[in-house]
């Protein structure tokens, strides 16, 4: 009986230790899980500021501005191109080729727009066709004979000749994903990791998480883009704390920024060309011998050197030779400067400047803000060529595509990135064609058009190559532009901002793993 009385006690002793053990084992779940929520509540409400040069006339995803959107990090497409320009899955996670001009696409399920509604192959049908329907430059790339949703998650591409970049094209902005329907609301219903809160027109565009993102959610609640057209603005900026981080800082200022213990310089190669766009309208510039002349006169070297302090490389036609298809020699002039003007009518008067006619050769050339290396740029070649007798006129415009289209003007500063989807067509297509809006120096040659529509055709990688460099060879001899520098990109951010990085490709900038300390 003693035995009983003793087990009982012992039984309930330990029953109230272990109901003890329990109460301080939840307690301090409680505590940690309490922690764990303020800390990630702390993570989940992190913003960031960031200085953008250009913004966008609209938030339309297939309008002129696709770039800008595809930017803010709101907007994604089928096809995502990695650093080293392949091709890999973004909302298709597959496709296949099933002959010439047939590709099936597999797309990535469970993903929603930012208003709620399902993506899948029906939408994505709308969104490509619309894109075609009010962007020539995705009308040009994608060549889409047909779609047909075979499934909720299978598209049918069918083009209307072979066009073996078709994949890599639909990287391109203009082919973002859009729920059509949502355009009639304030704000585009897109797919990435960051919606549409607030845009000001010149001033700021305000994202922020969208909690049901299919992929992995962004770690920062909320960022916003300032534009800010100015490079030194931009750079004043960053340096005051305003912003957190700011694109395309001025070269001339690197080193500054390098010595700066609160900042961090990034930089990346990039596929962007600097260059200047002749108009072939203007009387001084139909001739190709005097665009030879001025071209001639670029001092590539001293702009690499000195403006550019060594970030970049000589260009030697619209493709860097980091491409396969860039390896391409620029045409070297032989003859002198003196004799290539006195043979096409040229001498020097009184001042020392070259006139024809009585007429002095003064040039009007063009430049912008949002680039503050290419208005050096403009000053250096305008130095050069003012001791060759040539006058050059500076003027700076705030939108340089407005007025390349609008005013009077003979040279133009100009940049482009001319690779954007790791192959040579979408350049050559937007920048050459006679009837397009993109050819700025109202250059034709039915010469050229000839090679690029051969390269549309053309599926084989090495024959594609050749027609590329083909191509380029037809422009270097013509000369609609001057090819100066392949620049390299260059960011400046605070220390603690992790994840805002140059990238080849100009608009992957904004994404879910930016965070800020």
């Amino acid at each position: 009986m003693k035995n009983t009385k003793k087990n009982t006690k012992n039984q309930r002793y330990t029953k109230w230790l272990t109901l003890f053990a329990l109460i301080i084992l939840l307690v301090g779940c409680k505590a940690q899980n309490e922690e764990a929520t303020e800390a990630n509540s702390h993570t989940r409400n992190k913003t960031l500021t960031v200085a953008f040069p250009w913004s966008p006339s609209t938030l339309d995803p297939h309008g002129q501005d696709s770039w800008e959107v595809m930017r803010s990090g709101t907007g994604e497409t089928l096809v995502r191109l990695n650093e080293n320009l392949e091709p890999t899955p973004w909302l298709a996670k597959e496709w296949n080729q099933e002959d010439e001009t047939t590709w099936v696409l597999k797309l990535q399920e469970h993903v929603t727009f930012h208003n709620g509604v399902p993506m899948d192959a029906d939408k994505v049908k709308d969104s490509l066709l619309r894109s075609m329907e009010k962007s020539q430059r995705a009308k040009d790339l994608l060549l889409i004979e047909s779609i047909e949703a075979l499934t909720a998650s299978e598209l049918k591409i069918v083009t209307k000749q072979p066009n073996a970049a078709l994949i890599a094209h639909l990287a391109d902005p203009a082919a973002m994903i859009v729920d059509v329907k949502s355009l009639e609301a304030p704000y585009p219903a897109l797919t990435g990791a960051f919606k549409i809160e607030e845009f000001n027109k010149d001033q700021s565009l305000v994202v922020s998480r969208y909690e049901e993102y299919w992929g992995e959610p962004a770690l920062l609640s909320k960022v916003t883009i300032q534009f800010i057209a100015n490079g030194n603005t931009r750079l004043m900026a960053l340096q005051a704390g305003d912003v957190h981080a700011a694109t395309d800082i001025p070269i001339d200022q690197v080193p500054l920024l390098e010595k700066d213990e609160k900042l961090k310089v990034l930089t990346a190669p990039s596929l962007r060309t600097h260059m200047i766009v002749y108009n072939l309208d203007s009387p001084y510039l139909q001739d190709a011998a005097m665009r030879k002349i001025l071209d001639h006169l670029v001092p590539r070297k001293s702009i690499v050197d000195s403006v550019m302090n060594g970030l970049g490389t000589e260009a030697n036609s619209p493709f860097s030779d980091v491409l396969p298809f860039g390896k391409v020699e620029r045409v070297q002039q032989e003859s002198s400067i003196e004799s290539m003007m006195t043979a096409n009518g040229w001498e020097k008067n009184g001042q020392g400047l070259w006139e024809k006619d009585g007429k002095a050769l003064e040039l009007t050339m063009l430049t912008f803000p949002q680039r503050p290396e290419l208005t050096v740029m403009a000053e250096v070649i305008q130095h050069e060529l003012g001791k060759q007798g040539v006058k050059v006129h500076l003027r700076q415009v705030e939108n340089i595509d407005d007025a390349l289209s609008k005013e009077d003007w003979d040279l133009s500063m100009y940049s482009m990135l001319t690779a954007h989807t790791g192959d040579p067509e979408y350049f050559l297509n937007v920048f050459y064609r006679s009837g397009s809006e993109s050819n700025v120096s109202r250059y034709t040659s039915s010469t050229l058009e000839e090679v690029i529509d051969q390269l549309n055709r053309t599926t084989d990688g090495v024959k594609r190559t050749q027609l590329a460099i083909e191509a380029q060879e037809i422009i270097n001899r013509d000369l609609p532009q001057s090819f100066i520098v392949h620049p390299v990109t260059v960011f400046a951010v605070q220390k603690g901002v992790e994840g805002f990085v140059p990238h080849p490709i100009e608009y992957y900038y904004i994404h879910a793993k930016m965070d800020v300390d």
